[in-house]
């Protein structure tokens, strides 16, 4: 494969979306990296490594030129899933305004204090640049990171859930009177307000 056909191929690899970015904050749109959160059997959106460093460069965190470089340098997704499924935990419990147990916040401390990607300059901005080798537990970190700094600010009060049966899917409510109900009124709102007009026809009969 020639380096242009390699550009092509990265490029069509970066515009497959992994998940929506509904959730308003970067640890909240981690969370919802799987599909029916709140289902036995949840669809999983990042089912390998090579998904969530596509997904990393389509929320912003990491940058384009990187992708290939960490592909190329495969990490086991099991711990990936285990923080994304601490932080929701927390996530969910805050959500549901229940407090949230001292050790919960354990695991995520953790992450969060392992080191984290070098920071470089270029042009006029600045960006992460894992390193190749360590880039699992440096990724973990900033995520983990994000997490703790929502959870520990007033912006907690805001964070929602879902209403739209088991999609379990978090968000900041920025709505004026904290009236959100869906992750997105195109996909769970709309699933809902079919529901409604089905149910209303079946009375109406």
């Amino acid at each position: 494969m020639t380096d242009h056909q390699s550009d092509v191929a990265v490029r069509a690899a970066l515009r497959k979306p992994v998940a929506s970015h509904v959730g308003g904050h970067l640890a909240l749109d981690f969370c919802n990296t799987v599909a029916e959160h709140l289902a036995e059997q949840p669809e999983e959106l990042l089912p390998d490594w090579e998904s969530f460093v596509r997904w990393t460069v389509q929320v912003g965190l990491i940058e384009p030129e990187l992708y290939g470089e960490l592909v190329d340098s495969p990490s086991p997704i099991d711990e990936i899933w285990e923080l994304r499924e601490e932080i929701y935990h927390v996530g969910l419990t805050l959500a549901l305004g229940d407090p949230v147990a001292e050790h919960d916040l354990v695991a995520i401390r953790e992450e969060a204090n392992a080191p984290k990607p070098m920071v470089v300059s270029e042009g006029a901005g600045l960006h992460w640049r894992p390193d190749p080798q360590f880039a699992s537990m440096e990724l973990r970190s900033i995520l983990a990171g994000e997490a703790l700094s929502l959870f520990c600010s007033r912006r907690l009060a805001r964070i929602g859930i879902c209403g739209g049966g088991l999609c379990g899917w978090l968000f900041l409510d920025e709505s004026r009177g904290r009236r959100r109900r869906w992750c997105d009124m195109k996909d769970c709102g709309n699933r809902e307000k079919a529901r409604r007009y089905y149910r209303q026809q079946q009375k109406s009969k």
